[in-house]
């Protein structure tokens, strides 16, 4: 049977036009705040006078978060339900992001208190996704999911400059400028609010039983869909930190580097709104996993061997494949699971141990290049573990279940 037609859709009544509409609307602008609090910290990093230690810190506290919280969003689902626990984690992000504005102590604070909430919602997310849209629905809104992560990110990094130079430009406008990104948040927690009254405790809808029988830390597809989300994971970071500097140490100037990394976030939107709804087409993923593999592998040998007139092409290819790795490991969380209960275990073991991967994306290539002198050895290193991807994570686009 088709996965996405074994969803059970027939446990809830139909809601009204605009009760659909306020889903879809909550649903947008809730998945807009899951990365507003870490993209604002990175173009105003330099104003806010810290130490490179509590620097290095506060750029690695995000991937940390998201993968030791991950399972917090287990706990509170199975006891409160999809949308009271996303409410909730809103609301510790809005606090962490006003937090931020105190000064040092607050920054760390804050951010911690926001990594908890996103990382709560990234695990809660795909399982609202199954509970409360048609399965025809499925691949269109994990693009959307992923659409409002990258549109997000963009509209945060965007704005975060302007908003610091109209409050003065000083350490203390830095500061502030954080603190305001609390703003979306709580919109969003009133565009969600309509959605209290359709939370359920797991226990009050009686769909515990396949959850208990799976035992996704023992499945081989799981780990498979673990460790692709993982190693895409640490692609991904490992070059939002440090594209620029190849560049430049190529030979571009800081300005064309700076280009280049955009030109790769616009990349990263695109594949991460269509690689979701053309694979959700399908019941074998395994085509879309290797071109999302073969396009970040182009990409990076693209930043070793193309000429500097063609790094855009490199980066833009890039870009598509590492916005279409996460993108599509949401789809999988949700295709391989028989239920709700084990798409929110999928979903926080792929993201609890493929963040830890992350972190080791950033810090690696920055010890290659201090060890080599040059980026040759860390892109080659990175071509390496796309091959190895390759290998082990064909199987989690076969088609079924964790349960068959």
């Amino acid at each position: 049977m088709n996965v996405e037609q074994s969803a059970v859709t027939g446990l809830r009544p139909r809601a009204s036009a605009r009760g659909e509409l306020w889903l879809l609307l909550g649903f947008i602008v809730v998945t807009l705040n899951l990365r507003i609090a870490f993209a604002g910290v990175g173009p105003i990093l330099g104003e806010l006078r810290l130490s490179a230690t509590q620097a290095t810190l506060i750029a690695s506290l995000p991937p940390i978060c998201l993968s030791l919280f991950a399972l917090v969003g287990v706990r509170l689902r199975q006891r409160f339900g999809e949308e009271r626990t996303l409410f909730a984690a809103l609301l510790v992000l809005a606090l962490g992001c006003g937090v931020r504005a105190l000064g040092v102590h607050g920054l760390f604070v804050g951010t911690l208190l926001a990594g908890v909430g996103i990382a709560v919602m990234n695990v809660v997310v795909p399982a609202l996704v199954r509970k409360r849209f048609q399965p025809t629905q499925i691949g269109h809104m994990m693009g959307l999911f992923s659409l409002m992560l990258g549109g997000g990110a963009v509209l945060t990094a965007g704005l975060t400059v302007p908003i610091y130079q109209g409050l003065g430009a000083t350490v203390d406008a830095a500061y502030l400028t954080l603190g305001a990104w609390a703003i979306p948040a709580l919109i969003a927690l009133v565009f969600w609010a309509p959605q209290l009254g359709h939370g359920q405790p797991l226990a009050a809808t009686g769909a515990v039983a396949s959850g208990g029988r799976i035992q996704v830390l023992k499945n081989r597809t799981a780990w498979s869909i673990t460790l692709f989300f993982g190693f895409q994971a640490l692609n991904l970071y490992a070059l939002l930190a440090w594209l620029p500097s190849i560049y430049v140490e190529r030979g571009a100037t800081v300005a064309e580097a700076a280009l280049y990394l955009a030109v790769s976030q616009v990349g990263l939107v695109l594949g991460g709104y269509f690689a979701p709804v053309l694979a959700a087409r399908v019941r074998d993923q395994r085509g879309y996993i290797a071109a999302t593999v073969g396009l970040c592998l182009a990409g990076c040998l693209g930043l070793l061997y193309a000429p500097l007139p063609l790094a855009w092409l490199a980066v833009l290819v890039l870009g598509i494949g590492q916005g279409a790795g996460p993108a599509l490991s949401a789809l999988l969380f949700v295709l391989r699971s028989p239920d709700q209960q084990v798409t929110t275990q999928l979903s926080a073991m792929a993201q609890g141990f493929g963040f830890m991967i992350a972190v080791l994306g950033p810090l690696g290539m920055g010890l290659l290049h201090q060890y080599s002198g040059g980026w040759i050895l860390p892109l080659q290193a990175l071509i390496g573990i796309l091959l190895f991807e390759l290998c082990v994570s064909l199987r989690a686009g076969k088609p079924g279940t964790l349960a068959d």
